[in-house]
């Protein structure tokens, strides 16, 4: 996608997506469970129109972990080595990590 549109336009894509996401998460922040114990993975399906504009299908709370190709598994152990860094089971972070 970089090569056809841009860092930029890429760029600005991406911070869409997490706006979305974001807004989202907000509009039922009153009712979803808040227990410092545990946390909950989300999916977002997310459309992309030929404007390059994100629209947001559904989210899941239980999305599937089953993967089916190489690729598929690669993502998905790759999304849940990110999830593992973020909880810090291990306490290796210092909280002055930069984004």
């Amino acid at each position: 996608m970089v090569s056809v549109h841009g860092q930029d336009v890429i760029n600005q894509l991406f911070y869409e997506i997490q706006s979305l996401i974001i807004r989202s998460l907000q509009a039922v922040q009153k009712v979803i469970m808040n227990d410092k114990h545990c946390f909950e993975l989300y999916g977002y399906d997310i459309m992309l129109d030929d404007t390059l504009k994100p629209w947001l299908l559904e989210v899941n709370a239980s999305p599937s972990l089953t993967a089916d190709t190489a690729t598929d598994h690669e993502l998905k152990c790759g999304m849940l080595d990110d999830l593992l860094d973020v909880i810090d089971l291990e306490e290796r972070r210092t909280g002055d990590e930069v984004q």
